[in-house]
């Protein structure tokens, strides 16, 4: 209930925010309001139900919090086009509220007696360890992977999380317990939730780019053509467990990561004018994997550790889903925006451009398309060339995501145990 208060008042000051500063802070508290929510929704499924009942209810989670997801893009589109932009961190004061309420009236109360102290030391330096990973793969692709201050930034990294990891190892309340990593259900699990969560938010960042400006689709028509996605999520998130019962986990989870990356291959072959129906294969793909791989790596993760720690257990899920949905967006981000820039710079139309207007062309695809739209019908040209760069580097980051998801699976298939051990 404090997450969603805090989560509410972050959307309140987002919404009313004057500028890009405080508009990030408001998102920042949202985030601290979100990351106390997630651990403690699945920690309390994990306790509420029963061990015969708890994979169809993780099954239910996952597909709500997939679909979330999913919706959001559409939902965004519809505020976008009617509202002010604010409105879409307004609408989710309401939302928020009436799961207060709900919270107040269904869930019960699981405090746990003589709960350990937070450990302050360990959240720093995770924090920060991460903080500068992922400054180092934003700024990798732009700067160059051989800048001084990439290289610090990873060296910086290396070093915080070994820190952090010899901590965790010797203090009596770690926040993160690494001696779970040794039961092949839950080392298993958080990698296979860490890749698909990887391939996911890296697809949706790039993949909405590409419909907005490289097909020209309005935010709503974008949404609706994201929506798919969701369905599938709705529909399959609940039966996945009576897969797994026939087929075993290690099946289920090694076949999701393959068509996720089957769908990865798909999107490599977009173009400037392609139809959406090879755009619908590719998310029914990612979204059949996605939903395979997820719902039995969430349960594997949770009924591989006592349940006494199943807020660490469920913290960790939340932190891996965290860690590889900005994993994802910084490097696919990051490796199409560098086959965009190497691209861009060879065509003739870029070469044709004055000094300005080249910087502003090479610094991405919406810096293109402002160039173009400033030199009226003589800007065609690399409006064109820019739209066809951008492809070529998702073309590059759909690939080496491809390569994750197999490699993922192969890794799942060799670790999963047949049967999970409680």
């Amino acid at each position: 209930m404090l997450g969603m208060i805090i989560f509410t008042s972050g959307s309140i000051l987002a919404g009313f925010s004057p500028g890009a500063y405080l508009l990030t802070a408001a998102r920042g508290l949202m985030g601290i309001g979100g990351g106390m929510i997630m651990p403690a929704t699945l920690s309390l499924i994990t306790n509420i139900f029963p061990e015969e009942e708890r994979p169809k209810a993780i099954g239910v989670w996952a597909g709500m919090a997939g679909i979330g997801v999913a919706v959001g893009p559409l939902a965004g589109g519809i505020l976008l086009t009617f509202f002010p932009w604010g409105s879409v961190f307004f609408v989710n004061v309401p939302i928020a509220a009436a799961g207060i309420v709900t919270i107040s009236i269904l869930v019960p109360g699981s405090k746990t007696p003589n709960a350990p102290p937070i450990d302050i030391k360990g959240a720093v330096l995770s924090f920060t360890g991460l903080i500068a990973l992922f400054y180092g793969l934003i700024q990798g692709p732009g700067r160059g992977w051989t800048d001084a201050g990439v290289i610090i930034g990873f060296t910086l990294a290396a070093v915080l999380l070994a820190l952090f990891v010899w901590l965790e190892l010797h203090t009596p309340n770690p926040i993160l317990e690494i001696r779970f990593f040794k039961v092949p259900e839950f080392s298993s699990g958080v990698l296979s939730i860490a890749i698909g969560f990887f391939a996911l938010f890296g697809l949706l960042y790039v993949l909405t780019i590409y419909l907005q400006s490289v097909l020209s689709y309005s935010p709503m028509k974008a949404g609706l053509a994201l929506m798919p996605f969701a369905v599938v999520l709705l529909i399959l998130s609940p039966v996945i467990p009576r897969f797994v019962r026939a087929l075993s986990a290690r099946v289920v989870v090694a076949s999701g990561l393959v068509l996720t990356g089957a769908g990865m291959v798909v999107f490599t072959q977009v173009s400037t004018t392609t139809a959406y129906p090879l755009i619908l294969l590719g998310l029914l793909l990612v979204s059949i994997g996605m939903t395979s791989a997820q719902v039995p790596s969430s349960d594997a993760i949770m009924g591989s550790i006592p349940k006494e720690k199943a807020g660490e257990g469920s913290a960790t899920n939340a932190a891996i889903r965290q860690i590889g949905s900005s994993l994802g967006i910084a490097l696919i981000g990051g490796i199409t925006q560098l086959g965009y820039s190497s691209t861009i710079v060879k065509s003739a139309a870029y070469q044709a451009l004055g000094s300005s207007a080249a910087a502003g062309a090479k610094d991405g695809l919406a810096g293109a398309l402002q160039v173009g739209s400033q030199m009226g019908s003589s800007g065609d040209a690399i409006v064109e060339a820019a739209k066809s760069a951008f492809v070529r580097g998702l073309d590059a980051g759909m690939f080496m995501t491809a390569v994750v998801a197999f490699v993922g699976a192969a890794v799942a298939f060799r670790f999963i145990p047949k049967k999970t051990r409680t």
